[in-house]
């Protein structure tokens, strides 16, 4: 059986949604685009490479690289909430894909009797993965830059196994989103500025990953986003009517905003530990929380959130004071004007006080 076929019955066998191969060349058109980027207001990207030969050519992460086995496991399981995007599974992907992979290049060892040079990347390549993966075939790249696939449309996750084996690589898809702008109307961030062209620091996706305090626009823009966005993939046409996952490690996480104030910051709930939205720690999980309570100003969490003001981190308890005071100043007046008196951080005494000091203007 010829290599290709082979890979492919291997991965398919392993319950691998979709398997293709490309070769470890540059990414010159890509490389093209991104150095006009460069010159542009929309560089750098946060939580991104900004290494250009690193982002272009997958030959820097394995010597001898001749072929790229890509790897897409559909995440499409029909769950989803207002809080937490569909992405988030009750296992963590990156987890999941890496051992399916390494599965793989056992099964490919023993089939072949040949030992090989490889190395895996599950969502946290140097390269620019999309790109590899279009490539390959496994999707085309949308006006939204998401990759999409015509079958399972862009709820992928991808995974890549880098190989000094030789594979004959398959053909880019040539599908295109053509005259489509829905996503580009109905993002809620205003992220996408025009066709292929993501603007991360507005991307709500972003925000809800990004530390720190955010100014009042982009707490307005995260909305009831507690983690993740997906209102471009939403309206996409080629999500409609795909193909779906009934597979229970990928199933949805679905809880809801009481879940995630109820939160212990010193105690995480195991089965929260084993999803991948704590990667960037569960204080923000907690911000992100409070910041959706005040921006839904429902009267059911404010007991909730009162509990937050006795939390070890300034961000929180300056959060919880915020929600407080935008769910129902009157009664939060003195709780946090108590807050105030007891708060050590100065930085955070003065924001504290800036809360007092607008929802009062507001209230006149």
């Amino acid at each position: 059986m010829q290599l290709n076929s082979l890979v492919k019955k291997s991965a398919a066998n392993l319950k691998i949604d979709i398997c293709q191969i490309t070769d470890g060349n540059d990414l010159v058109e890509a490389r093209k685009i991104l150095e006009q980027r460069v010159k542009s207001e929309y560089w750098p990207q946060p939580l991104t490479n900004q290494n250009l030969d690193e982002l272009t050519k997958p030959r820097l992460q394995l010597d001898n690289l001749n072929s790229i086995i890509v790897a897409a496991i559909s995440y499409n399981n029909q769950g989803g909430n207002q809080y937490l995007s569909n992405y988030v599974t009750v296992l963590d992907y990156h987890n999941y894909l890496e051992n399916k992979l390494e599965e793989l290049v056992n099964n490919l060892k023993n089939k072949i009797d040949k030992d090989f040079n490889y190395k895996i990347f599950v969502d946290t390549a140097p390269f620019l993965e999309r790109e590899v993966a279009r490539k390959a075939g496994v999707g085309f790249i949308g006006k939204n830059t998401m990759l999409i696939n015509p079958n399972f449309g862009s709820y992928l996750f991808l995974g890549e196994i880098l190989t000094d084996l030789k594979i004959k690589k398959d053909q880019p898809l040539i599908n295109t989103c053509a005259n489509c702008k829905i996503c580009l109307e109905n993002c809620e961030g205003d992220a996408l500025k025009k066709d292929y062209l993501l603007a991360a620091d507005d991307c709500i996706s972003y925000l809800t990953q990004k530390k720190s305090l955010l100014t009042e626009e982009n707490i307005k823009k995260i909305n009831n986003h507690l983690w993740g966005c997906d209102a471009c993939q939403e309206k996409c046409p080629y999500n409609k009517n795909i193909l779906t996952t009934n597979n229970k490690n990928l199933n949805f996480f679905n809880k809801n905003l009481s879940y995630f104030l109820n939160l212990k910051r010193k105690k995480i709930p195991a089965e929260l530990e084993k999803t991948a939205i704590v990667w960037r720690g569960n204080r923000i999980l907690l911000r992100n929380a409070l910041i959706v309570a005040a921006n839904l100003k429902k009267e059911q969490y404010f007991d909730l959130i009162i509990d937050k003001l006795d939390d070890n981190s300034p961000i929180i308890r300056y959060y919880a004071a915020y929600a407080l005071a935008k769910i129902n100043f009157k009664r939060a007046k003195k709780i946090i004007k108590k807050q105030l008196i007891k708060e050590k951080d100065q930085f955070y005494q003065k924001k504290i006080t800036e809360i007092l000091e607008q929802e009062a203007e507001n209230e006149a």
